[in-house]
């Protein structure tokens, strides 16, 4: 099994002093990932149909309980609900392939650097895989060609619980959306089980750059297709949003842009909390980011938004905290959307 005595007694430790909507995500991202790893590794098998069916069964309940601590009707889940979940997909995981995720991996002596041959793929090698592999996962139950799809642009600095609003909005559309976010796509590597060996615990910065790679394929063929859209983000590069406003629009998207409004001092916190919990839950997709980077990413995130509201291309803008909704441009507020978001997160 994947948890000593000792690892059990840290997560019911850290339980008590962790946010559950941060021990949630993790979990999902846990599920998302064996469900990546078995759909990019295995033949298609009644059985492995079957297995994954209850890793996405897993997956929505975690969803369904984020949502709810979200929406503040809802507690989440125990840690002993938590770890039976999370054994079972251990369980799955380990019938098809060496355990790549869950079980303590060793650390490299050096500080990790991404050399070329482990993270560089040919063009035509990654434009397979995605048709292979990701986006039938992707797109599994999922509607198409819809005459009014509506697009999510779900953003806010690393840490500020950007997960938790898309939860909701997952919950909203029953499932029937796709998510284009770049943690959701780790585990369809080409090289995911040599990086794991090679890399242990530092294997979730090396397969970074594909993930990323996925979720921009996933976000532009969902939206020529006209299906429900979440492109999840910290907003770091502009002139790409605007330019995904534009395309979005120009298939006829209604384009809603939420936010997140979060104390940089919070959301800073929050990413060492979701490090300790990957650390205990899943070693294989612990990462964490410099403070630099991270004040870096707010700094940018609030000039982003400024350059999406000249640009007055979408059709509603909402910012949320974790308390709940802030600002709704529907209705006609007379804050400025800057004032709002750099109120809170200077707090």
């Amino acid at each position: 099994m994947p948890y000593d005595e000792r690892t059990v007694k840290e997560l019911r430790d850290s339980a008590d002093i962790t946010p559950m909507g941060i021990q949630l995500e993790v979990n999902a991202e846990i599920f998302t990932t064996v469900n990546n790893l078995l759909s990019s590794t295995q033949s298609l098998s009644d059985r492995l149909i079957q297995d994954q069916k209850r890793l996405y069964a897993l997956w929505r309940k975690t969803i369904h309980e984020l949502a709810a601590v979200e929406t503040r009707t809802g507690w989440g889940l125990s840690m002993e609900d938590q770890l039976s979940m999370l054994k079972e997909a251990f369980s799955i995981e380990t019938a098809y392939v060496k355990d790549q995720i869950f079980l303590p991996a060793s650390v490299p002596s050096a500080n990790p650097h991404i050399q070329e041959n482990d993270t560089d793929f040919a063009d035509s090698v990654m434009n397979e895989l995605f048709r292979e592999k990701v986006w039938p996962s992707v797109c599994s139950s999922k509607t198409g060609s819809l005459r009014n799809p509506v697009a999510y642009l779900v953003a806010g600095q690393p840490g500020s619980g950007k997960t938790r609003m898309s939860s909701v909005l997952i919950e909203t559309h029953r499932g029937d959306i796709i998510q284009a976010m770049d943690d959701n796509f780790r585990g369809f590597h080409p090289s995911h089980h040599e990086l794991a060996e090679k890399h242990g615990r530092c294997c979730a910065y090396y397969t970074l750059p594909m993930a990323r790679l996925m979720s921009r394929l996933t976000a532009r063929y969902a939206a020529q297709h006209h299906y429900n859209l979440i492109i999840e983000g910290s907003l770091e590069n502009p002139e790409n949003t605007m330019k995904t406003i534009e395309f979005l629009k120009g298939l006829d998207y209604r384009v809603i842009v939420m936010l997140r409004a979060c104390p940089q001092r919070i959301s800073w916190k929050a990413i060492h909390q979701f490090y300790i919990q990957q650390r205990l839950k899943a070693p294989g997709l612990s990462r964490l980011i410099t403070k630099e980077y991270h004040d870096r990413a707010c700094r940018g995130f609030l000039t982003a938004v400024n350059d999406i509201v000249k640009q007055n291309l979408i059709d509603q803008m909402i910012i949320k905290s974790p308390k709940g909704l802030l600002y709704d441009s529907d209705d006609m507020p007379t804050e400025r959307v800057s004032d709002v978001l750099s109120a809170r997160m200077i707090r």
